[in-house]
């Protein structure tokens, strides 16, 4: 009997699928189905089909794999790149082209070649069936859902393994590309004519007086503004982009602290601009074409080339997205010639964001970056190569000074030096709870009313999808479901003991998908709305993998717990590993590495860490900087940001 695997990427796949086949095909015995995306496999369980998931055919050497053959990879990349506007900012585009090529094309790429080889490699397939589609690369900074390579690389895999192959047409969207360039321009008008009108009332509402300018009501930054409110009373604040777009309207005209640059610069360039820079650009596209056309091997993996799919994606998406980025920080140049800000304040250094801080050392306007993520030394190589990739846009940027929100981000920068300017800020960013008895049960009775007497187990961290996947640091959609799974399975075991898992939907994963593939059990509920403050304040232990959540978590004496079943990654280096044949001490952090020890290190931790009454603070020193160890952004900036008016 010959035995077929049908890999199935999106859930319309399937529905194309039992169009032309009927539902009996993918329920026939000698047929296996691997399903890639989560909606994919709850689109199959809730039909009672069988599936694999990635797990089985990614696993801790794929991570590892494809990690060192990304950095072989994007090297070249890095190094003949030479791109610079007529400004003189280069570093937030050459930044750009690798960070957006490396994340949204080359990793997605060899996770789909590894799963692929590996699932031929273990299930050894007479005939291989999957929807190929007409490749047409969208967005740069995403890898939008017609996106899709799958087909494309079964069919490489076909022809090199001689397998039968069976590949059927997705459905191609159909636009008018006349109408869509017409809207886009019509748009690029009204930005204009915004953003000149934006300049005129913002030079009459801020006359005379100093100004903040901020990238983000993201990731807690306006709680950094408020703290400068509270101390500068005529100080003025300038908003690059907001996620509350009403709310900051209002206030940017009812009051007189705040403005908003209306969250879309401009990114029209005159003729002469946009015709130089985009020369220079393909002079530099045919420079890398060529280079990589003498050496074929190294856009090849598993024996699958995929040269061709990396260049269209940089044709397609690369030089739009940077000539918008360019077009961007040219009005960008404009805002801060004109009206220079005293102060410049980001969370994070990618696209032009990045150019910001270079525009602000070219004029010598101080900035400073907030990074929102957590930043940890490591002796794991493969981890020291992915962090070091993200820092480039969190730590090691143009900005001219750096906050450093913990010890252990200062660890980090001390093992990766920045050219950045320290200031030990303390945290700026993370989630501060309150330490009161009676708050804390009273959101428990808000939070979960049913279970407010027990203890709260926290899991918190965001499914990475494949699209933006970050190997070994990360884990993968798959990996993260998988891991909460065992983790129910053993809190089941637990008495008086409540799970919450908070989930922050996506595109990629939306909460009915996720409840759907969890385990069945009442002793958990999955939360998605409410502050993270709340739930924390709740937490008596917090489980987590690489997230942010960790650092929030131990900055407010709330206990850790580092999980990986797979056993490939631990945050927190000198974290306590829970494991039976070893002698444990009760600490703030602790790690375990299998499934085979979750009960058992649970167990360890309601007997020991939750009964003891007196846990020393000693513990919590090594996560936090002491008062006298930090300095606020108010003080340090007090002599540029005083007005002699005030």
């Amino acid at each position: 009997m010959i035995k077929r695997l049908i890999i199935f990427e999106y859930e319309d796949e399937i529905e194309l699928f039992i169009s032309r086949h009927g539902i009996d095909a993918i329920k026939d015995k000698s047929t296996r189905i691997l399903a890639l995306q989560p909606e994919t496999q709850a689109y199959l369980k809730r039909n009672n089909i069988l599936f694999y998931n990635t797990i089985k055919f990614f696993n801790n050497e794929s991570h590892q794999d494809i990690l060192l053959k990304s950095a072989e990879i994007i090297e070249p990349f890095r190094r003949l790149l030479n791109i610079r506007d007529c400004l003189g900012v280069k570093e937030g585009y050459n930044n750009a082209f690798v960070f957006y090529l490396r994340h949204y094309s080359i990793l997605y790429l060899l996770w789909l070649i590894e799963i692929v080889h590996n699932a031929i490699e273990q299930l050894k397939p007479d005939k291989i069936i999957a929807v190929k589609w007409v490749c047409s690369p969208g967005a740069m900074d995403c890898i939008p859902r017609n996106e899709r390579y799958l087909g494309l690389i079964v069919q490489k895999f076909a022809e090199k393994r001689g397998l039968q192959v069976e590949l059927f047409a997705g459905k191609k969207k159909h636009y008018n590309s006349i109408v869509e360039k017409t809207k886009l321009l019509f748009l690029e008008i009204i930005k204009i004519i915004i953003f000149q009108i934006n300049m005129v009332f913002f030079g009459y509402k801020s006359k005379g007086k100093k100004y903040v300018l901020y990238s983000s009501t993201s990731y807690n930054l306006t709680k950094v503004i408020q703290s400068l409110i509270s101390k500068y009373d005529r100080l003025m604040y300038a908003l690059i982009y907001s996620n509350h777009k009403a709310k900051d309207l209002k206030r940017m005209f009812c009051d007189d602290k705040h403005w908003n640059l209306l969250s879309c610069l401009p990114a029209y360039l005159p003729g002469i601009k946009r015709r130089d820079f985009l020369k220079e650009l393909k002079n530099t596209i045919i420079r890398l074409k060529e280079y990589f056309s003498n050496n074929r091997q190294i856009l090849n993996y598993k024996g699958i080339g995929f040269q061709e799919l990396v260049f269209l994606k940089i044709k397609k998406s690369m030089i739009p997205f940077l000539l918008t980025m360019y077009g961007q920080t040219y009005y960008l140049d404009k805002f801060l010639r004109n009206k220079n800000p005293a102060l410049v304040l980001s969370q994070m250094a990618r696209g032009f964001l990045y150019n910001l801080g270079e525009l602000a050392s070219l004029y010598n306007i101080p900035s400073v970056l907030i990074s929102h993520g957590s930043h940890v030394p490591t002796s794991n190589r493969f981890a020291y190569l992915e962090w070091g990739e993200h820092g480039l846009g969190l730590m090691n940027t143009h900005y001219k000074y750096i906050a450093i929100q913990s010890p252990w981000a200062l660890r980090y920068l001390k093992s990766r030096p920045s050219n950045s300017i320290p200031i030990i800020t303390g945290p700026l960013l993370f989630t501060k709870t309150k330490s009161n008895e009676d708050y804390k049960l009273s959101i428990k009775k808000k939070v979960t009313p049913e279970h407010y007497d027990k203890t709260i187990i926290l899991h918190a961290g965001t499914p990475k999808p494949a699209q933006s996947l970050r190997p070994v640091v990360y884990e993968t959609v798959d990996e993260y479901i998988e891991n909460i799974n065992s983790l129910i399975r053993a809190v089941e075991k637990l008495k008086e003991v409540h799970l919450i898992v908070r989930f922050r939907p996506s595109d990629n994963l939306t909460l009915s998908d996720f409840q759907e593939l969890l385990v069945k059990s009442s002793c958990y509920s999955v939360h998605s709305k409410g502050t993270f403050e709340e739930y924390l304040t709740i937490a008596d232990l917090l489980v987590s993998y690489s997230s942010t959540t960790i650092e929030e978590a131990l900055q407010n004496m709330v206990p850790v717990l580092l999980y990986d079943r797979k056993g490939k990654y631990c945050h927190i280096e000198d974290a306590q590993a829970l494991d039976p044949s070893l002698n444990i001490n009760v600490d703030s952090c602790y790690y375990i590495d299998s499934e085979k020890k979750l009960d058992w290190g649970l167990n360890w931790l309601m007997e020991n860490h939750f009964n003891k009454d007196d846990i020393s603070a000693s513990m919590w020193k090594r996560h936090s900087f002491s008062v006298d160890e930090t300095v606020k952004l108010s003080s340090f900036f007090g002599n540029l940001l005083m007005d002699n008016k005030y």
